[in-house]
């Protein structure tokens, strides 16, 4: 759910979609696990049947912090088109009551060998974002958004509305979400459950949980969503739906979403869990070692 959701373009698809669907896996480590045991996920990206990305996430969450680390590559027709990377880093910490409150989240894209292009947010702990906007390499310079005062970054927003399916929850609420540009509200829903019969694209085959997710634009788009009608109740210019099945992809592991779609104008997108086992993952990492600015520690 990252960066430029005009008219569903490639940027939508690519950059939007896929980051939410690797957010919500963030949910997958209970709270009860150590800040050492993490997942490790692969992902496949289709869009309009041509392979679109491959995805790469590390994450862990325990009971007082989380971290999610993802990097996606463009593959087949569109990586050769738009020769594009992107990665993304989110880290805060879970309060008593079990909410997400971020405290730093960057993500980088690049296209075609150019310098690439990074947001940085770093949060105060009264929830203010501060953001600075610029070429990789170049000084981060913060602007502080006291109006987007306790928004979540996507990552953080998708994680902490799986979570409650994790601790047996239903599939619900509505969050505002503030990704360094874009504003918008995510609203979750559960779904009828459904038997997933698997392809040569996707390692997950049985019963999965249904979560459907709808994203309404508030602010700082320069274009309407224009998406299709398919799975959606309400049709809106305004409001793109994304439908997500979870389930434990093995024995012992907890469930992780194996498989997102969302259809648009210009075609469907689908998202395959391709891979899934444990691994050690550090449950605070560039946040610790940079250390947060004074200024926006109050």
């Amino acid at each position: 759910m990252t960066v430029r959701f005009h008219v569903l373009s490639r940027t939508i698809v690519v950059s939007g979609l896929t980051t939410l669907v690797l957010a919500a896996a963030l949910a997958a480590p209970t709270r009860q696990a150590a800040a050492s045991e993490g997942v490790a996920l692969g992902y496949e990206g289709y869009f309009g049947g041509f392979h679109m990305m491959t995805a790469d996430v590390q994450l862990v969450r325990n009971e007082e912090r989380y971290r999610m680390e993802t990097t996606a590559v463009g593959k087949g027709l569109v990586g050769w088109m738009f020769d594009w990377r992107s990665h993304a880093l989110t880290e805060g910490a879970i309060a008593d009551d079990g909410s997400y409150r971020p405290e730093l989240h960057k993500r980088d894209i690049a296209q075609r060998g150019r310098r690439p292009k990074a947001i940085l947010i770093e949060y105060r702990n009264d929830g203010v974002p501060f953001v600075a906007r610029m070429r990789v390499g170049d000084e981060a310079r913060f602007t502080e958004r006291a109006e987007k005062r306790d928004t979540l970054d996507p990552m953080s927003a998708v994680a902490a509305i799986i979570d409650q399916m994790t601790v047996g929850a239903r599939c619900a609420g509505t969050f505002k979400v503030f990704d360094g540009k874009l504003h918008y509200s995510v609203t979750a829903r559960e779904g009828q459950a459904d038997v997933l019969s698997g392809n040569r694209y996707m390692m997950f085959e049985g019963e999965a949980a249904r979560c459907d997710l709808t994203l309404t634009a508030i602010d700082g788009f320069e274009e309407k969503f224009r998406g299709n009608p398919r799975e959606r109740e309400v049709v809106s210019d305004e409001s793109l739906q994304l439908t997500m099945w979870f389930a434990a992809p093995q024995d012992g592991m907890p469930a992780v979403p194996v498989l997102a779609s969302a259809d648009t104008s210009y075609g469907g997108l689908r998202v395959y869990l391709s891979r899934a086992e444990t691994a050690d993952v550090p449950a605070e990492g560039a946040r610790a070692e940079a250390g947060r600015p004074a200024s926006r520690a109050r």
